[in-house]
């Protein structure tokens, strides 16, 4: 506040007219040396004018002689220093001011804001300010990460005493370790249920086995309160003989959990009448033969079950049932029957599974009543395992069309790329085509003919992305992992090549082609000096080459 004084009111100067005048030029040399000549205006140099006053007033009122500062490399020392101070007390004046604006709202709008960060984040605010002292026990909400189960229960205990009659909105345990077996962890968890908590999160990040079969209590099946629940490495308790009640439950999350009672998703879903979005990341051994979803109110569907471990012997199925649903996220390995119905307002699905383990005559029946239970589908992705066993099906009869789709995007491997004009024709309203290629080492075909023209090529396809991604070692592997990085050979190249061509001549309404290769290719460089011998159909195309990386 003292430079702002200054200013307005300098300080008699100990030096003639004179001396200040001097002063005052070296001063804005140095200060016209560090401006940017494209930005000066009469904005600018008046602020050069006031600050010039300033750094003279400051200079010539510390200085016992006119000889001080006649040197000009002292000069510029000395002025740098001083702008070290202005910007030092700038920032604890900007940092007073944002802490002055802070501490002015309410206690109840700084507890909502806490409430956004964990718990130890919180508790540091406390030494903000006398203002801020111990109002993050205010907040209602708890989020704790420990690897001490029993501090962590004392916390929780002590923070609840204080808060004794206040509804809390989150409660966010994670834990580290397997040792949370401690007496009372299911208690407490009950009792933050009895208090209203809106969004539950419990579980650990880090093991891949269930901690314990009690740590989730049974009263959590009867909670007026409950908006969102996680579970995750935790088992669940069956629910109890009168059923389960959770009207106001829109967001359940469950991953790898475990459990007795064989219908408990089933259960679950059907107490819940405005569910929304349910997420199930399946465990080989959580005892749930049949994943079975059926709701009126469900928006949002994922659903994944790795091949990482298995149960011999043992036979999974899903069935969905869902006239409200918009997206369904569906990575399923292991389930050998798969039932979708009722999707009619289904409008994104996001497909990366082999359909089950059974023999290829199965899978293709799976694969047949899957894809009929989704016809009203618009955007579709769809990765490379999914379409190496579409291939296979493709040989023994006619594909499954989808009339309404209008994006696709669809990792294909340069083996598949023949059979890019086959699926398309499934496709008749396609707009938008999303292209990433991958490269099997292994097996890579001589030559890429495609000669079929599918519908939407000549009536509907608008835009084309082509994206290069990572090479893989062999088929099957989910999505394209990234490996070293090696050279694509010439032949590889060709085949990028011909696939641009296909596309530029036989597309009639395109208007953007979008390549993106990686720089250790140099496609980019080898297909755009082949564009100019393409023919191209479409007159309002333009075509786009980035560089990516891989």
């Amino acid at each position: 506040m003292q430079q702002d004084y200054d200013l307005a009111h300098p300080r008699q100067n100990r030096l003639n007219d004179t001396s200040r005048q001097a002063m005052r030029t070296r001063i804005n040399v140095i200060l016209q040396r560090r401006v940017n000549p494209g930005t000066s205006s009469k904005i600018l140099q008046m602020s050069l004018s006031i600050y010039t006053d300033y750094l003279e007033s400051k200079l010539m009122n510390s200085a016992n002689s006119e000889e001080e500062y006649s040197n000009p490399r002292d000069l510029e020392v000395r002025i740098h220093y001083l702008e070290k101070e202005v910007k030092e007390q700038w920032y604890r004046l900007r940092d007073m001011r944002f802490s002055d604006r802070l501490s002015a709202l309410p206690d109840t709008l700084i507890t909502q804001i806490l409430l956004f960060l964990p718990t130890k984040d919180s508790i540091k605010t406390n030494f903000l300010s006398k203002r801020f002292k111990d109002l993050w026990l205010q907040v209602p909400g708890l989020e704790l990460h420990s690897h001490e189960p029993a501090a962590i229960q004392n916390f929780i205990a002590t923070f609840l005493q204080i808060n004794r009659g206040s509804r809390l909105q989150k409660f966010k345990i994670t834990y580290n370790g397997r040792d949370v077996c401690h007496h009372g962890s299911s208690e407490f968890i009950a009792g933050v249920i009895n208090r209203g908590v809106q969004q539950l999160d419990v579980g650990s990040s880090t093991l891949k086995r269930t901690l314990t079969n009690d740590l989730v209590p049974v009263n959590i099946y009867k909670s007026n309160t409950l908006v969102s629940l996680k579970l995750a490495n935790v088992g669940m308790q069956n629910p109890p003989e009168f059923g389960v009640s959770l009207p106001c439950l829109k967001t359940v999350h469950l991953e790898d959990i475990t459990t007795k009672d064989p219908l408990i998703v089933e259960k679950l879903i059907s107490g819940c009448p405005v569910l929304e979005d349910l997420t199930v990341f399946r465990a080989f051994d959580d005892n749930v033969p049949v994943l079975r979803v059926i709701s009126l109110s469900l928006k949002r569907f994922c659903v994944k079950f790795s091949r990482a471990r298995t149960i011999h012997g043992k036979e999974y199925a899903v069935e969905v049932d869902a006239p409200g649903l918009k997206y369904m996220n569906f990575r399923d390995d292991l389930s050998d029957k798969v039932v979708v119905k009722n999707l009619s307002s289904l409008f994104k699905v996001d497909i990366d599974t082999q359909f089950g383990t059974s023999t290829l005559q199965v899978k293709k029946a799976i694969i047949c009543d899957f894809l009929k239970g989704i016809p009203s589908v618009r955007h579709m992705i769809i990765s490379q395992p999914t379409l190496e066993v579409l291939y296979s099906c493709m040989k023994h009869g006619p594909f499954t069309k989808f009339c309404n789709l209008t994006r696709l995007e669809a990792s294909f491997c340069t083996v598949l790329l023949q059979t890019l004009p086959y699926f398309l024709q499934g496709c008749p309203k396609l707009k938008h085509l999303t292209l990433h290629l991958l490269y099997l080492k292994d097996s890579e075909p001589a030559n890429l003919e495609l000669t079929v023209v599918p519908q939407c090529l000549l009536c509907t396809l608008e835009c084309v992305e082509v994206n290069e991604v990572a090479t893989v070692e062999k088929a099957g592997k989910k999505r394209a992992r990234y490996i070293k990085r090696t050279k694509v050979s010439k032949h590889k190249k060709k085949i990028w090549t011909e696939l641009v061509r296909y596309i530029l001549e036989n597309s009639l309404v395109l208007k953007k082609l979008v390549l993106c290769f990686s720089s250790v290719t140099n496609s980019v460089l080898e297909i755009s000096e082949a564009l100019p011998t393409f023919t191209i159909r479409s007159p309002g195309c333009e075509t786009f080459n980035h560089l990516t990386s891989i």
